[in-house]
């Protein structure tokens, strides 16, 4: 016979998690990730969510002939800003919800 005591108990641990992780996720939308690229002459200012902040591109390569170097810089301090949004999110959402992550698994869910 089912108990349902057990299952009372839980949904209280479920909704604690879920409090947990939605805290984690404000907390997340507040953090500042900062990359820098090119000896600084870009930066990439990401939340922990993964949403782009802010750009700076030092002026020097807003020249016609610097394109190709301004397009692989933003590529770079993108992606690196994005990948660094995953791990302190990994890290955040794991403490929250007491569980080991693998954003992977989620496809989004995040």
């Amino acid at each position: 016979m089912f108990n349902f005591g057990n299952l009372a108990e839980l949904m209280k641990q479920f909704q604690s998690i879920k409090e947990n992780v939605e805290k984690a996720k404000e907390e997340l939308k507040k953090e500042n990730i900062v990359v820098e690229v090119g000896g600084g002459m870009v930066k990439v200012v990401s939340n922990g969510l993964g949403d782009i902040l802010d750009i700076e591109i030092d002026k020097s390569l807003l020249k016609e002939e610097e394109y190709q170097v301004l397009k692989d810089l933003l590529i770079s301090a993108v992606n690196e800003a994005s990948e660094r949004s995953k791990e302190v999110m990994t890290q955040k959402l794991s403490e929250a919800s007491g569980l080991p992550m693998n954003l992977s698994k989620f496809g989004g869910l995040f």
